[in-house]
């Protein structure tokens, strides 16, 4: 009876440990910080973000109209949302999107270019918005620094933070996940969702342009092939009718 209670008592104990383990490990960390929390954090890193030279923001008003109009597109698309979206240019030949916590999207003048059709700008920002609400942003900060770094408001913190945020990447889970959610986004939207393939098909092709490198897309996995597959395998409803965004694409790309 000793041994069987010593026994239960063991158990007990590391099935304690193992629900703290669960509570407070990623990927369910992210539960554990509010959407509001993470908009007020996110807003931090923002304004911090866009006082780098190399960030600074793109102001010109018939891109940001555009850009709004693709937002606003897919934000309607969207079944439940409890973020706020905001988008973001920056100026730079860089080809490149990136997610911030709390909803907030930037997006280079660079990728803007690269994008032949403003649907193709689309599907990068409904993929960004896959890792906004699958909170892949969040789980990676929470993973590597833990809730009372990220959420501390120290100014050299929110810097070597920032660092982080627009050098590191998300694993090859995340990005299928955010993938998915991009498809199903797009279709719900009135966008052809296949015109992800068509966008892999593009970055893959340019894998050895430099200005490509810091691609999120690209420097997680660079094996578009079964991506490519995944988004032209993906299954649209029957009545699917894909509604072009009516922007002049043209006229914008010539304001950059």
């Amino acid at each position: 009876q000793t041994i069987l209670r010593d026994l239960l008592v063991l158990l007990g104990v590391f099935g304690f440990i193992w629900l703290v383990f669960s509570l407070f490990s990623y990927p369910e960390a992210p539960q554990l910080l509010s959407i509001e929390k993470e908009e007020k954090v996110g807003e931090a890193y923002v304004d911090l973000i866009m006082l780098n030279p190399i960030f600074g923001e793109f102001e010109n008003r018939q891109v940001d109209s555009a850009i709004r109009v693709i937002g606003d597109r897919l934000e309607e698309g969207l079944d439940d949302s409890e973020y706020n979206y905001r988008f973001l240019v920056f100026d730079s030949e860089m080809i490149n999107a990136f997610t911030l916590p709390g909803g907030n999207i930037l997006i280079s003048t660079g990728l803007i270019g690269f994008c032949d059709t403003p649907e193709e700008l689309a599907a990068v920002m409904a993929h960004e918005m896959g890792h906004v609400e699958e909170r892949h942003v969040l789980a990676r900060l929470i993973k590597e620094l833990g809730i009372e770094i990220l959420t501390s408001g120290d100014q050299y913190v929110i810097g070597e933070v920032t660092g982080l945020l627009t050098s590191t990447s998300f694993d090859r889970k995340q990005e299928e996940e955010a993938d998915l959610f991009a498809s199903n986004l797009l279709e719900n939207s009135g966008i052809e969702p296949r015109t992800l393939a068509t966008l892999f098909r593009k970055l893959e092709e340019e894998m050895d342009n430099e200005l490509m490198k810091q691609f999120e897309i690209i420097s997680t996995h660079p094996n578009f092939r079964s991506r490519i597959r995944e988004a032209l395998s993906y299954v649209l409803d029957k009545d699917f009718k894909a509604e072009t965004i009516e922007l002049d694409w043209e006229a914008i790309r010539n304001e950059l």
